[in-house]
């Protein structure tokens, strides 16, 4: 049977050096639309761009969204030993009214100018902004600084605790539109034979641009109020998360291209041919930018783990083409003829590169069930990639070789690799025994190692110390207890559920006790709700007694209060609760930490919600839950998708091997490398995050790659000798300086993401190009091993 394919493969070889042209021509017209959509690629580096449109946690989020606007916010921190003075309050207002007078997208900036100040005049309840009458003189100024030092509302949320930082709060709306609607597109919204559907497709979130635009305009602006006494710090996922996307996209982008430089070096210096230097090159950008265009072709963004393709398809393409170029040019150099150099190498190579190609992408479709949006994009898009990088190595590439004026030459020319292989060879077959036990003893190390992992999820630690977003957050969280936010909503179901005074109070009470939340690892900073403004306002109707700072026991009262906070002019409301006072929302403001140590804390919160309210439904959601939530989704599903892909790789190598006990014993140099590589994140103290994880798709492209191609020509030089160290001998000659040639390659092209500004980029420098190595050694030593001691016992047919 394989025999039977390769003599088609060498068919295929010689009708491709028949018509060249028409082969190339061809196959530029296949690939010509999914190029044409390149342009359209968009990024999405949201939180939710992690989570499935059908996704529960989603869609709780976008509701959430929907009622109460956007939880992610821009925080603004001014650190100052004089914010109340006059001359400071003066600043703060300037530089508040130029951020909400020139902001796109903007919802509400909150700051100490305009903060909610609810207060009791005779029997009135007055509820203004904070400096709506702005002071005039130190006498002003000291009545405000107590005002806001005695304010719990204030304390954490615009003024630290010690009266040092005061902080700006930007709002952004949850959904633009791109036009300015009617009066009656307006009145749709209030439409209730409108669909849900109909209603969704209305709105548009915002965007990665226009949250960029922000961000950036924000940055621009606070460049002119920074000062020695007026210290300007900036914090909040919108400004964090753009942050994140630049400097990857600057790191991957830069390392991409050093890669695909070094990849041109050492062909050049290996071939001495500009043909096998830069056709390799043609076959990887088509192959990435027919992925690129596929997904912009399917509406999908281009997201964080996504960025990984690239590398994906540059590690499976430079492997399947230098495999042809090396088999092709030795050929050539022999026979002197491209045709029957051509037919050979196809022959030769053509099946094994199909079954690898088509073995990697199966195993990389695998993650195309995942839970985790991009993770799935990456099955379905990086698959399409491996197979598309296969068919212009079998079609494109030889193509390009016959209509490329070529010459022979003297194979002495590489006759140092040819000498290296032959010392390798001797190894594996006359050491088998001792290469097979010290596997095992590594391997079992490795897993004593893997195990104690650290798993993690923390964006903010991939920057460097020294960056403004991560100097700001810690500084942030440390000072005004947290940056983001985790939102529980308490629905009722029934109208003026929560005008109920012993619902409010036992929220409240349940305030109190949340608060002083710390398991050693992460905090519950602050916490407000629809319990503050009612205490608020009894307190301003009792002529502004601390005493009185509580919820009061009559319904009747707190209804009273309520309409009275509703006709003071103040929209404050909407935020906290839904029209039929049957939906509340409750804020708890906490730091940026790792999410596995959020995991617990978000657990408890959701457990005392709905012990305290059992007749209501408690949903929890915000940007915490959110990090949670997909970080638990990305390791439930990627530990899924990789029993999957190696219960499929294990199915292909048994047919390829046309043995199950073979098949099986294949595996094992297609694992070792990938767990040595886990016990070397452990050496190094590299956490098992969203990142790392997607390494070993890069591992099975490579590691199966170099088995098949391996198991392939051992097995063919094997029935034609009957002798395993010959054959061994053999393989090393033609498929192992191949796989040489690629890991030199690969391994430096990677090993220069270590100079990348961001941990995790350096991290996936070091890992993939060490796994690349370890890839070889499983195939140079421990797979000849295995097959030498199996030849022994005559399990080879």
């Amino acid at each position: 049977m394989h025999q039977k394919l390769e003599n088609k493969f060498g068919r295929f070889g010689a009708f491709i050096a028949d018509n060249p042209l028409k082969v190339i021509i061809f196959t530029l017209l296949l690939l010509l639309y999914p190029l044409s959509q390149v342009p359209k690629i968009t990024m999405d580096t949201s939180t939710e761009g992690f989570m499935h449109p059908e996704d529960p946690m989603l869609v709780n989020y976008n509701a959430f969204k929907d009622q109460f606007g956007r939880d992610e916010r821009i925080m603004i921190a001014v650190k100052s030993e004089h914010i109340f003075t006059l001359d400071f309050l003066k600043k703060l207002k300037k530089l508040h009214d130029e951020l909400e007078n020139n902001l796109p997208y903007l919802d509400e900036v909150t700051s100490l100018v305009n903060v909610r100040n609810t207060r009791g005049e005779k029997d009135q309840l007055i509820v203004d902004d904070l400096l709506e009458h702005f002071p005039k003189d130190a006498a002003d100024v000291a009545k405000i600084k107590d005002i806001v030092m005695d304010s719990e509302f204030y304390k954490n949320l615009l003024i630290s605790e010690d009266g040092s930082i005061t902080t700006l709060v930007i709002e952004t709306q949850a959904y633009t539109g791109g036009k300015e609607q009617n009066v009656d597109e307006m009145f749709d919204a209030f439409d209730e034979s409108q669909t849900p559907a109909e209603k969704e497709e209305s709105k548009t979130p915002l965007s990665d641009a226009q949250n960029a635009e922000v961000v950036h305009k924000v940055q621009e602006i606070i460049k002119k109020y920074e000062a020695a006494d007026f210290k300007i710090y900036y914090a909040g996922s919108p400004s964090v998360m753009d942050a994140l996307k630049t400097m990857m996209k600057k790191d991957m982008q830069k390392f991409t291209r050093i890669t695909i430089l070094i990849v041109l070096v050492f062909l050049f210096v290996i071939f001495r041919r500009l043909s096998a230097t830069f056709y390799p090159l043609i076959v990887i950008i088509l192959a990435l930018l027919t992925t690129v265009g596929s997904m912009a072709a399917f509406g999908v963004a281009f997201k964080l783990p996504t960025q990984i393709v690239p590398s994906l398809l540059l590690a499976v393409s430079v492997g399947a083409t230098v495999h042809v170029l090396s088999i092709f040019f030795d050929a050539f150099n022999e026979m002197k003829d491209k045709k029957e150099a051509l037919v050979f190498t196809m022959g030769h190579s053509g099946l094994a590169i199909s079954m690898t190609g088509i073995t990697t992408a199966i195993g990389i479709a695998s993650f195309a069930g995942s839970e985790v949006a991009p993770i799935s994009d990456m099955g379905i898009f990086a698959s399409l990639g491996v197979i598309v990088s296969l068919f212009l190595t079998l079609t494109l590439l030889p193509a390009l070789l016959m209509i490329t004026r070529l010459k022979p030459r003297a194979k002495a020319q590489r006759g140092w690799l040819d000498s290296l292989m032959k010392k390798l060879a001797y190894i594996p077959t006359h050491h088998p025994k001792s290469i097979a036990a010290v596997s095992l003893l590594l391997v079992f190390i490795s897993l004593v190692l893997a195990g104690q992992l650290k798993l993690s999820h923390y964006p903010l630690e991939w920057f460097p110390k020294d960056d403004m977003n991560y100097v700001s957050t810690k500084l942030m969280d440390k000072e005004m207890k947290g940056t983001l936010t985790a939102e529980i909503v308490i629905d009722t179901k029934e109208e003026n559920g929560w005008q109920d005074p012993q619902r409010l109070q036992k929220l409240d009470q349940l305030a109190h006790k949340l608060e002083g939340y710390d398991n050693g690892k992460t905090f519950i900073g602050k916490i407000f709700s629809l319990a503050t403004v009612v205490k608020e306002s009894n307190r301003a109707l009792h002529e502004n007694r601390q005493a009185f700072y509580a919820i009061p026991d009559d319904k009747a009262l707190v209804s009273q209060e309520l309409l009275l906070f509703e006709n003071s002019g103040s929209d404050d409301l909407e935020d906290l609760v839904d029209s039929q006072f049957s939906k509340v929302r409750v804020t708890h403001k906490l730091p940026w930490k790792d999410s596995i140590d959020s995991l617990d804390m978000i657990d408890y919160i959701k457990a005392q919600y709905a012990q305290a309210f059992p007749d209501a439904t408690v949903t929890v959601t915000g940007m915490i839950p959110l990090l949670v939530h997909t970080f638990t989704q990305s390791i439930r599903s990627s530990v899924k998708s990789y029993i999957i892909a190696f219960v499929l790789i294990a199915i292909m190598m048994m047919l390829i091997m046309n043995d199950i006990r073979l098949g099986l014993i294949a595996m094992i140099p297609n694992l070792t490398p990938i767990i040595v590589g886990l016990s070397l994140m452990y050496i190094y103290h590299i956490p098992l995050d969203m990142f790392t994880m997607l390494i070993g798709s890069i591992a099975i492209g490579l590691a199966v790659d170099d088995t098949i191609h391996f198991l392939h020509n051992f097995r063919r030089y094997y029935h034609q000798s009957g002798d395993a160290s010959l054959a061994v001998e053999n393989t090393f000659f033609t498929t192992g300086k191949a796989m040489v040639i690629t890991t030199i390659v690969l391994s430096l092209g990677f090993y220069s993401y270590m100079f990348g500004t961001m941990a995790s980029v350096q991290n996936f420098g070091f890992l993939t190009g060490s796994v690349i190595l370890l890839a070889l050694l499983a195939d140079l030593f421990l797979a000849p091993a295995l097959m030498i001691l199996i030849a022994k016992k005559g399990w080879i047919k």
